[in-house]
């Protein structure tokens, strides 16, 4: 259950634990007022302790907290503190989100990405290493490009979709991928009440709101390159290999070998030993990466910040 702070009580909460929930994630952002205030959300500090106290009391186990980086005039002290205070809390898992904003929402008409009272770029790109280096030495596992978690608290269901495995979703506007296929359910109220109607009649494949996409070859290797570089367990290679063939694998490498010598792109052996440079052009020039390279991923922080730049290299090369 996602829930913020000031929506709910001890009450709620072991009412919604009865029912069935057994894991919270909190929508914290940040443990400053003007910062809440900045980014539009409907509660205050005070109301952000009083959750973390209601959600401990009440005996939940396994709870994340979302945080939120480069809002407007966001100093790296400020940061620095709401990522201690959060480790102070101790969540089982913690998500970190860099403000985006959206052009033709109001926070686009206010602000311009890049430019004060926004952090600057090279600010952004701090504020990700710092939250990376005091996770890490608090004992949380950088799992992903946005998450963290204590052992064996990793997000299931995220976890579902980095790995391109199947998944059902329910509900307005829900995404399913089953059998290769997308599918998506009607968003408006009226549209998704016919679509149910018709699944009861057995009429739904004939729904015109019922949106099925058959994903091809090469959008399933980008799915997968993209889903997998968002891990730190990264692109499983062999898999890769017999699913799309030699060719496409060893492209896919040398593509990334200008970035394997900046430090942005690591290669390992199946044991997760780190191959070094020298070794993997060896192995670049014949097969034999295909055997003894097991995993491809991007290095944590400095791979991961540019992430978006090097998933695109896959995909100019992947479909041209």
């Amino acid at each position: 259950m996602e829930m913020d702070p000031g929506t709910f009580d001890a009450e709620k909460l072991i009412g919604l634990m009865e029912l069935g929930v057994n894991r919270v994630s909190l929508g914290v952002q940040a443990f400053q007022d003007e910062l809440l205030k900045a980014c539009g959300r409907a509660h205050a500090l005070r109301e952000v302790h009083e959750a973390i106290e209601i959600v401990k009391s009440c005996g939940v186990q396994n709870w994340s907290m979302d945080l939120i980086s480069s809002l407007p005039h966001q100093t790296q002290d400020m940061w620095e503190e709401s990522l201690q205070s959060t480790v102070e809390a101790r969540p089982t898992h913690v998500s970190l989100y860099d403000l985006q904003v959206e052009q033709g929402t109001k926070f686009s008409s206010l602000y311009t990405p890049g430019e004060f009272p926004l952090p600057s770029d090279s600010q952004s790109a701090d504020f990700y290493r710092t939250a990376s280096r005091m996770l890490s030495a608090a004992g949380y596992t950088h799992y992903e490009i946005s998450s963290y978690s204590l052992e064996g608290f990793e997000c299931k269901h995220n976890s579902t979709y980095w790995k391109s495995l199947p998944f059902y979703g329910f509900g307005l506007g829900s995404a399913s991928y089953i059998n290769g296929s997308r599918l998506s359910r009607p968003k408006r109220m009226k549209e998704y009440t016919s679509y149910v109607q018709n699944l009861e009649d057995g009429l739904a494949d004939s729904n015109p709101n019922d949106s099925n996409r058959h994903v091809d070859v090469n959008d399933l290797a980008m799915d997968i390159v993209m889903l997998s570089l968002r891990t730190a367990r990264g692109l499983n290679l062999r898999s890769f290999r017999e699913a799309f063939g030699d060719p496409l694998t060893l492209s896919l490498c040398e593509v990334y070998r200008p970035y394997v010598e900046s430090g942005h792109v690591v290669f390992l052996g199946e044991d997760r030993r780190l191959l070094k440079v020298d070794e993997l052009k060896a192995l670049l020039s014949d097969e034999e990466i295909a055997r003894q390279v097991a995993y491809m991923r991007l290095s944590d922080p400095d791979g991961f910040l540019l992430s978006n730049e090097l998933i695109s290299l896959a995909f100019g090369m992947i479909a041209p």
